[in-house]
């Protein structure tokens, strides 16, 4: 314990093996999560009008806007997942 300012402060406990497989298995489906968005939203797009099977009524912004979202939202869940990592080193 230590005292500071008056009041009493316990240091954290390390975390047990089953609370730190948690922690990770929490992390991983995250990052995988923010995989599949990118892959659905990004790559399956491009990939259909690469090979011409799009269809002539998607309007450009929203062909040009689901795509950016779906990444920023892939980028977002990985980073979600490495702030949560960032608890093991308790």
């Amino acid at each position: 314990m230590t005292i500071g300012d008056g009041e009493a402060t316990a240091a954290p406990r390390p975390l047990s093996d089953a609370r730190k497989e948690q922690v990770k298995l929490r992390a991983t489906f995250l990052n995988g999560i923010g995989i599949g968005v990118m892959l659905i939203g990004v790559f399956t797009p491009v990939t259909r009008m690469i090979y011409g099977d799009m269809s002539a009524e998607i309007s450009p912004i929203w062909l040009a806007l689901t795509p950016l979202g779906c990444f920023v939202l892939g980028i977002a869940l990985h980073w979600v997942g490495s702030v949560i990592l960032k608890g093991l080193s308790q």
